[in-house]
């Protein structure tokens, strides 16, 4: 589908965003962040939202999990105040790491989690143990709560990924989507961009490197990564960015041309689209702690 409204702009004061309190109705709208709505059993009660994903609904119930994916146009149709909670987290926290990114094209296909199905029960308890986990890093405050926050989204996606392999999809799906040694390369592909992400690389470059022709590579790089070389090495030439922003003292220009950036007005604008600040915000928040 595509998405012809401007994106919601969301600010980011922290690497996730809680919402204590889900809105009770919002028109459609995307955003370029990934959102996950939890029903806790300690809100349960007759109220079932209603969320609208790129023309699907879906009904939860207490102890399901929504997750809404970057880019998806999506509404609140129903909700009532003190029912859901939610997070929202920008997609490069997945997409820089390899090893997560290969799994993108198969996490999309899954929205709705639901407590009471046989192949989801245990996943869904696992997710709202995780976001309790969450909630509890951010209330306590405590040194590196941020760091542990992060952790409980990391192994909340780990679980995802090993129970998609074993329960949710066929043995035989599995080896097929991710037959050969095709992965591997383009996991060979994805730890050489973040190694050599300050450089000027092309995309006939990394297809040489991996033995591919460009326009294969582009191909199943996309579908497995589930965005394209640019935005992929846009995305670790950010995550070494943030890196230098929190360890240098370096000029912020020096920090944008050291990360592969070109121009700084071209890193200002991509950092404000993907981490929802600018990096002199940036900046100064992680030095505020």
């Amino acid at each position: 589908m595509t998405n012809t409204k401007k994106p919601e702009r969301i600010l980011f004061q922290q690497p996730i965003n809680i919402i204590q309190d889900v809105p009770t109705k919002y028109d459609p709208h995307w955003h370029h962040f990934t959102e996950m709505v939890f029903y806790p059993m300690e809100h349960a009660s007759s109220v079932r939202p209603k969320f609208t994903i790129d023309q699907t609904t879906y009904e939860l119930m207490p102890g399901d999990t929504l997750i809404i994916w970057a880019s998806e146009m999506h509404s609140v149709e129903f909700n009532e105040p003190g029912t859901l909670v939610g997070l929202q987290f920008t997609s490069s926290l997945l997409t820089e790491l390899p090893e997560f990114a290969s799994f993108a094209h198969l996490f999309r296909n899954y929205h709705l989690f639901r407590s009471d199905d046989a192949n989801m029960e245990s996943l869904a308890k696992y997710m709202h143990e995780k976001l309790r986990q969450i909630m509890a890093a951010r209330n306590n405050s405590t040194p590196f709560h941020g760091v542990r926050e992060l952790i409980h989204v990391y192994e909340l996606f780990m679980q995802f990924g090993i129970h998609l392999q074993s329960v949710l999809l066929p043995a035989e799906e599995i080896a097929r989507q991710r037959s050969g040694r095709t992965i591997d390369k383009i996991n060979a592909a994805c730890r050489y961009i973040a190694e050599n992400c300050d450089k000027d690389l092309t995309l006939d470059d990394i297809a040489n490197q991996i033995g591919f022709s460009s326009c294969y590579f582009s191909r199943v790089f996309k579908q497995t990564i589930q965005c394209n070389f640019v935005e992929y090495l846009t995305l670790q030439r950010l995550k070494r960015a943030q890196t230098l922003l929190a360890d240098s003292d370096d000029a912020i220009t020096t920090i944008a041309m050291e990360s592969g950036f070109k121009s700084i007005s071209t890193f200002n604008r991509v950092f404000q689209k993907y981490k929802g600040c600018s990096p002199s915000e940036f900046k100064r928040h992680y030095l505020q702690g």
